[in-house]
């Protein structure tokens, strides 16, 4: 069985010849290859190459075309500061007034900032790779993106003071998302993960993700499928119970839960759709791989039984992280027994 009919098969609610794993390795990945972040970013050669070749030194069953979290807010006008070995950061905000969202221009994919160099990824990945395994490529959600041209204060404010606003930056913001995802989709990726970190509970209140994501997520997922993807995953972090039961009405099939929010627990508010993660992804750091191996071990233990729970980390594996653990995981994934 290859690694994407192992996801696949995973996802659809059945049992695949081995759980599969699908650690979220970015950044991590170049400097297991000896690249800087700073050269990772804003290369999608060294992307690609970096995604692979860790791939094949450790054995997991994804590769991810993905920069960083502010590749759409440079692309819509925003300052970013880069530092040589660390993910680049908004520093100026391009929405001071939430009316000038009207001006905004949508940004070409093909050719604005630094779109153009994660599709280059994707068209990397899957000219390497083709079929083999699922090459996931990442899109922010539609308020993580309006808090990073806004500002996270401002939104939040704006959130309370000025709905109507808000729902006028949002409108467009899915637009981005969108317009994005396809374009992904079009140059390889089998489907886009959405980060949405602002939409975690630990951020907004939960009822704000029901009013202003849920169905703005729906019409992100409905869009990608339509242009191919067989995937509609999200990945947001911290205690995200009091949301996941609406993950379902937003047309999720895969769902990254964090290391906060017990395995048993999801199954029960995810309404049979499969999840990935639950291991701490500072784990990778600190741990051992033999306690690495325990703490797979326990997360195999409680999804057994269940044909629809892929071992991951609960968010990104530090680019700091023990590549021994990340093989250690991969390791007690392959020994389990169903």
């Amino acid at each position: 069985m290859t690694s994407y009919e192992r996801l696949l098969t995973t996802i659809n609610g059945d049992f695949p010849d081995s759980p599969p794993v699908a650690p979220e390795v970015f950044g991590v990945t170049a400097r297991l290859n000896g690249y800087k972040i700073s050269q990772y970013v804003t290369d999608g050669r060294i992307i690609a190459e970096s995604q692979l070749k860790a791939r094949e030194a450790i054995g997991y069953d994804i590769l991810f075309a993905f920069a960083d979290l502010s590749v759409e807010a440079e692309a819509l006008g925003c300052t970013l500061r880069y530092d040589d070995d660390a993910y680049p950061s908004v520093k100026e905000h391009i929405l001071q007034n939430i009316e000038d969202v009207k001006g905004l221009k949508l940004p070409d994919p093909l050719n604005d900032s630094r779109m153009p160099v994660v599709i280059e990824a994707c068209r990397q990945l899957r000219e390497s790779a083709g079929n083999e395994c699922v090459i996931a490529a990442c899109v922010m959600g539609p308020v993580s993106i309006a808090s990073q041209i806004m500002g996270l204060e401002s939104f939040l404010y704006q959130l309370v003071d000025n709905p109507d606003g808000v729902n006028q930056v949002l409108d467009f913001t899915e637009k981005v998302a969108i317009s994005y995802g396809r374009a992904l989709i079009k140059a390889g990726a089998h489907c886009p993960v959405v980060f949405d970190p602002v939409a975690s509970p630990a951020v907004i209140p939960p009822s704000l993700f029901v009013h202003y994501e849920v169905q703005r997520l729906k019409r992100m997922y409905d869009s990608f499928r339509a242009e191919g993807a067989p995937i509609s995953w999200i990945s947001i972090a911290g205690a995200t119970q009091k949301i996941m039961p609406y993950f379902k009405k937003a047309g999720i099939n895969l769902a990254t839960i964090d290391y906060v929010v017990p395995i048993s627990e999801a199954f029960k508010l995810a309404d049979n759709i499969a999840l990935n993660g639950n291991l701490k992804p500072y784990s990778f750091v600190s741990c051992s791989p033999a306690e690495m191996k325990e703490e797979v071990r326990r997360c195999l233990m409680e999804a057994k039984g269940r044909g629809n729970y892929i071992i991951g980390s609960g968010c990104e594996i530090p680019v700091e992280s023990n590549i021994e653990n990340i093989r250690a995981m991969v390791e007690a994934v392959r020994d389990f027994e169903y």
